[in-house]
């Protein structure tokens, strides 16, 4: 089992949006499809993305450059020949200081949370539109749930932090089967965890 990492460390691995103009560079709509299909797909050239975002290469390989400009992808050293080259997100992190930083001089932070969280609904209304074709095996191995419960900031960091332990765990095992070059019945599966504070309800502790 993989030791705890602190969430310093979690953020480390991927881009970092410090600043607005990062923010701006990301929230550009087909960097965003682009990263969307990497996120999605693991890895892509140019010319795969030109076909499945309906661009042209010229348009997906400009966007590819800016985006590795500011952190956002990198190239996969040893994959592709010649002017193929392969692409894969590097993932993208916010945090929490810097998020209240940047939401008090754009409301771009805004638009990057509706759009995330469209793009969340997209993919799970899709998923749920083809529950009749999928296998059954794949429909009970998914899962959509809602908890609310009272916890302190402190007992929702560890909530958080186990999550992360967990997933941690299961994707470092994916990625050693996968440099193995296991495949058989494996797909890519797309996982969301949000957990936040609802309002404080003003009426709490009344009587």
């Amino acid at each position: 089992m993989s030791e705890s990492r602190s969430t310093a460390e979690r953020f480390a691995e991927n881009a970092q949006v410090k600043d607005v103009r990062t923010l701006k560079a990301f929230t550009h709509p087909l960097r965003m499809r682009i990263l969307d299909y990497l996120n999605d797909r693991e890895d892509a050239t140019s010319t795969t993305l030109a076909k499945h975002l309906n661009e042209s290469t010229g348009q997906t390989s400009y966007h590819l450059r800016q985006l590795e400009k500011f952190g956002l992808v990198e190239e996969i050293a040893g994959k592709g020949t010649g002017r193929e080259r392969w692409w894969r997100s590097k993932g993208l992190n916010v945090a929490p200081e810097d998020a209240q930083a940047l939401a008090q001089q754009t409301p771009l932070l805004r638009t990057l949370a509706q759009r995330q969280t469209a793009e969340r609904a997209e993919k799970l209304s899709a998923f749920q539109g083809r529950l009749a074709e999928e296998e059954a095996a794949w429909v009970e191995a998914s899962a959509m749930t809602t908890i609310s419960t009272p916890l302190t900031a402190a007992e929702l960091a560890a909530f958080r932090n186990e999550v992360w332990d967990v997933a941690d765990r299961h994707t470092e095992a994916a990625k050693s089967r996968r440099d193995a070059g296991e495949s058989d019945g494996r797909r890519r599966v797309r996982i969301h965890f949000d957990a936040f504070p609802l309002p404080e309800d003003d009426a709490a502790g009344e009587d």
